[in-house]
């Protein structure tokens, strides 16, 4: 494994810099970075692209940047330190041996991605940095030996120094099996193989800290084998504190079924105190069968683990939830809800959506189990503009339902506009003003699309404006994925940018395509049309994009810090782009 490492010391942040140091910004995964005050719709418009930080393989997650640093994570199991104001590489080391998951490398049925996209298979999920103790966790998916068949696999969790990627603990083989029943983690030549697309999550309520990972599987078959799973372990076991060794608290999404993966799209679960909010997918759902929760948004409660008992370990146990649907005896089983992931809010939503184009909003302290009584608004299409009779953004909860409703009709995602598919992937993303709010998503082969919020109801109300470029391009139909991935900044609330990396054309889920940086002002439209502010394509110079961006990344959302933007690419590079 290679190791090299640079002279420095972990800096400390000054107070009007962020760090980005989880997906999504921060645990509400928001995907809000309110402390922007370089980049502005005033100022935007002279974006340029400024570096590359160039790495030995795909960048599949999201960059972290904490200080003047810039940390980047590959498909080859490799995590990089570069320094954002120079470019100079700080810090490099693989961590694991990657593997080849083609299925033309290895025997039918057994592979890891059927369009042999990745050739080179390891960090899939974006890591989390504890900025206190300046200790990064991360999780490798590699060959469980160097030299080994690349069909014996295993994940481990990485505990390493902020400032060198050095060790600060020994890794730990992430395994065991569920506290809730149900068969176990899947390593080694178990099939199906554990797949982690959802990011690392780092929980921390009054002095006790919890470092989350979240699996979904390579199969979703609804009677199993195979399994999402949610997997909690206390810091004090990782640091092997006096009392506590590093065993997790294991929670299975379907104990007596099988599949219910946690996929979110490479996002975070949403955490408040003790307290983890995620979606699952395709897989055994509790309307079919009680005790499962595929095809649902889980609230999870987390306790501490307690010196000398159980070696410390933790707990994990079900809070809330609501089933949104069931995929038996429907034409099409692949809704999938969780197919994105989720945001949450202090006025109490819980907000995400899922390849149907629905978007829900949820109260958080109510989820509403198999009714959407609770809910702030009824579900309502979000990623296209239908026409009547599906109903407007806002729909009030006392409206009695209508059997022409998409959430009605649970095979919508057949009877779309066009013939057209517009998944949810990219997580919806939330902004402030002082006088609304505002929520933007990004469906495929469509417009990014805004909506307005209202802090008195806590409903989103009605449609405020799209932008002007169509994810994809003008595929036939079905089109392609996975639309638009988002981040938005502003400086408290004003000066909203609602940044977004998108394909420009082609289908990103079978092949690799060109992709872009695109920005809007995030709070102002024109007969329904948010104004663009910037285009990685539209400069050209000598026939050639300036500030061309490279391949579209199907996981990996954009950053905006300080000032800059970070986007990872399949290019094998970051590209920084700023003033």
């Amino acid at each position: 494994m290679a190791f090299m490492v640079a002279a420095g010391t972990f800096s400390t942040t000054p107070a009007h810099t962020i760090d980005i140091w989880t997906a999504a910004v921060n645990n509400t995964r928001q995907g809000w970075n309110k402390f922007e005050t370089t980049l502005t719709p005033a100022s935007v418009p002279g974006l340029k692209k400024l570096r590359e930080f160039p790495v030995d393989e795909k960048v599949d997650v999201s960059p972290l940047v904490i200080g003047d640093k810039l940390y980047v994570f590959t498909m080859s199991n490799t995590a990089y330190i570069f320094d954002v104001n120079s470019g100079a590489q700080l810090s490099k080391r693989q961590l694991a041996t990657p593997f080849d998951p083609a299925d033309k490398a290895n025997p039918k049925g057994k592979g890891m991605d059927m369009h042999n996209i990745y050739r080179s298979w390891g960090i899939s999920a974006t890591p989390v940095i504890d900025t206190n103790t300046n200790t990064l966790y991360v999780v490798t998916f590699g060959k469980s030996h160097p030299a080994g068949s690349s069909l014996e696999r295993s994940h481990m969790l990485w505990i390493l120094n902020a400032v060198d990627l050095a060790d600060k603990q020994a890794p730990v083989l992430v395994e065991g099996n569920p506290d809730n029943g149900g068969s176990g983690i899947a390593n080694g030549l178990a099939m199906p193989y554990q797949k982690m697309r959802a990011g690392l999550g780092l929980l921390t309520a009054g002095g006790d800290k919890a470092v989350i990972l979240s699996f979904s599987m390579n199969g979703e078959n609804p009677n199993g084998p195979g399994h999402g799973f949610v997997v909690a372990y206390d810091v004090r076991g990782l640091n092997r504190d006096p009392g506590f060794t590093p065993t997790p608290s294991i929670w299975s999404v379907t104990p007596n079924g099988g599949a219910g993966g946690i996929w979110m799209s490479g996002s975070g679960p949403a955490i408040e105190n003790n307290d983890i909010y995620f979606t699952t997918g395709n897989g055994m759902d509790p309307g079919t069968t009680p005790g499962n929760f595929a095809e649902c948004f889980v609230k999870l409660r987390y306790t501490p683990g307690v010196a000398n008992v159980n070696n410390g370990k933790p707990q994990l146990h079900v809070d809330d939830y609501w089933g949104a649907f069931s995929d038996f005896a429907r034409a099409d089983k692949d809704q999938d809800l969780g197919s994105a992931g989720v945001f949450i809010t202090e006025r109490g939503n819980l907000v995400g959506g899922g390849k149907d184009g629905i978007l829900y909003n949820l109260d958080k302290t109510n989820l509403g189990k198999h009714s959407w009584a609770p809910h702030f608004n009824l579900p309502f299409v979000a990623t296209y503009l239908p026409g009547p009779p599906n109903g407007l953004a806002g729909l009030p909860t006392n409206t009695p339902t209508d059997p022409n409703w998409p959430i009605i009709n649970l095979d919508r995602a057949e009877n779309t506009p066009f013939g057209m598919t517009y998944h949810i992937h990219g997580t919806p993303v939330f902004l402030e003003t002082a006088t609304q709010g505002f929520v933007y998503v990004w469906g495929e082969n469509e417009r990014i699309k805004a909506y307005s919020y209202d802090f008195a109801s806590r409903r989103i109300t009605k449609f405020f404006g799209e932008g002007t470029q169509i994810a994809s391009g003008n595929l036939n139909p079905p089109g392609g994925m996975p639309g638009g991935r988002l981040t938005v900044s502003s400086n408290g609330t004003g000066n909203g940018v609602i940044w977004a990396v998108y394909p420009t054309k082609g289908d990103a889920n079978t092949q690799v395509v060109h992709g872009a940086l695109v920005a809007y002002d995030a709070t102002k439209a024109t007969n329904g049309k948010l104004k663009q502010l910037f285009h990685s394509d539209a400069k050209v110079v000598n026939n050639k994009a300036v500030d061309n961006l490279g391949n579209f990344a199907k996981f990996s959302t954009p950053v905006v810090a300080n000032g800059k933007v970070y986007v990872g690419t399949f290019s094998n590079k970051v590209v920084q782009y700023g003033r």
